[in-house]
């Protein structure tokens, strides 16, 4: 059987479902609290199913099946090709990643403590939208922290990095002082120069934040409830302190395809 579909006569593919299959997701009580994923994932005969629904067009031959198949019209046959050229001051580029952020030192206890976060993690937990509705409290307790380091996760990560993460750091900061009264942050980091010149004193007015031009050494916890302690290094001198939680400052790992095609804008 022929059916039109504007002028368009499709022989119609009765394999195809007209219906997707809805991704399953964890109630939003047991989002609370946590970074657990919200998707769960396909069940196995979901998912072949799912894959069953493609049409393996390889090479598009003109039957219009896609199109007669899209109920939101989103195929056009009737726009022709072109090449357009834009002018842009900049371009940023999302190819993907091959992990969310370069390998942090291991001696900073992320992974190891549920209370050592990523600054990504973070910034999911200030928004409202986020596990805790914007509150800020320790993944290990729930208990809302009194004292919060921000450390430098990549020391030796350039000067781009450095300066790119320690405003992402100070911004973070800014939040969390207030929406938690009398909260004390410290921003650990190596301090570069094109951070000194254009933000540090701005940072440095933040009340409630402390810059500390250092490198952070490792993370440990004495005793099982106890609070997180903190070594770091500041102009060759060895200190320590006392912390409820520990946000680590990452550098994003890009894949190499996506390296490559920002070598090729630059050129």
């Amino acid at each position: 059987m022929i059916y039109e579909k504007q002028r368009r006569y499709i022989i119609p593919f009765d394999d195809v479902p007209s219906d997707r299959a809805e991704m399953p997701e964890i109630s939003v009580d047991d989002r609370r609290g946590n970074f657990t994923e919200v998707e769960t994932g396909f069940p196995e005969e979901v998912a072949v199913a799912e894959a069953r629904r493609c049409l393996s067009c390889r090479r598009c031959l003109g039957c219009a099946l896609c199109w007669a198949e899209c109920k939101p019209g989103a195929i056009d046959f009737s726009i022709p090709d072109r090449q357009v050229s834009l002018e842009f001051d900049e371009i940023i580029i999302t190819g993907g990643q091959d992990n969310a952020f370069e390998p942090i030192d291991s001696q900073l206890g992320f992974g190891k403590f549920s209370d050592v976060i990523t600054d990504l993690q973070f910034e999911r937990m200030l928004s409202p939208t986020g596990p805790t509705d914007g509150l800020v409290v320790s993944p290990r307790d729930g208990e809302i922290p009194e004292k919060i380091a921000i450390v430098q996760g990549n020391p030796e990560g350039g000067e781009s990095h450095l300066v790119s993460s320690m405003v992402l750091g100070v911004n973070e900061a800014i939040v969390a002082v207030n929406k938690v009264k009398k909260v004390e942050v410290i921003l650990i980091s190596p301090l570069c120069e094109e951070f000194r010149d254009r933000f540090l004193s701005q940072a440095e007015a933040v009340s409630g934040l402390q810059i500390v031009d250092g490198i952070p050494e490792s993370v440990e916890r004495a005793h099982a409830e106890g609070p997180l302690t903190l070594t770091y290094t500041e102009n060759g001198n060895t200190g320590k302190d006392e912390f409820d939680l520990v946000v680590v400052l990452t550098k994003a790992k890009l894949a190499p395809e996506t390296a490559a095609l920002a070598k090729r804008f630059k050129q």
